[in-house]
């Protein structure tokens, strides 16, 4: 079963590496300490939906295009339905190759796009999703990380 993470972007999108920033070093660990091969990172990044007008969702494998840019994603109400509509034609590109997709978010501008996101997916694609945020708070979303990669261990071993 091949999994995937959705974080948030973070400032090492200007070097192409997301994982330069702390909730990704941290998944990265806890992928690495519970030997969980099958499970890939993707970022929501508002970055390819305002610079090129592509979608939001960056597997850990493209982070190349994000390369030399750094844009901050302020909450504006009127970036919402863009962001969204960028969610969901990222997340119609890779649902196929995942059997579970999990979205962990502590962004507002994320929340709010992705909550929109998945009223507008199909359901038979929505079914395979988890999403789970926390606004702000950089220690609950550290626990929320941590307690996702625990059930993803204990899920690994049944």
């Amino acid at each position: 079963m091949k999994i995937l993470v959705l974080l948030p972007c973070n400032s090492g999108a200007k070097y192409g590496n997301y994982f330069l920033g702390r909730y990704w070093k941290n998944a990265d660990r806890y992928r690495k300490q519970y030997n969980l091969e099958n499970v890939m990172f993707g970022a929501i990044d508002c970055i390819p939906v305002f610079t090129r007008g592509e979608d939001a969702i960056v597997l850990e494998t493209e982070m190349d295009c994000v390369r030399g840019f750094d844009i901050y994603p302020e909450y504006r109400r009127e970036k919402v339905d863009r962001i969204a509509r960028g969610i969901v034609k990222g997340l119609l590109r890779v649902h196929k190759s995942f059997s579970r997709i999990i979205i962990l978010l502590n962004v507002k501008l994320y929340i709010e796009a992705t909550k929109r996101a998945l009223e507008l997916i199909p359901q038979n694609i929505r079914q395979k999703m988890e999403f789970h945020y926390v606004l702000g708070k950089p220690g609950k979303f550290l626990r929320l990380i941590k307690n996702v990669f625990l059930k993803l261990a204990k899920l690994k071993k049944d």
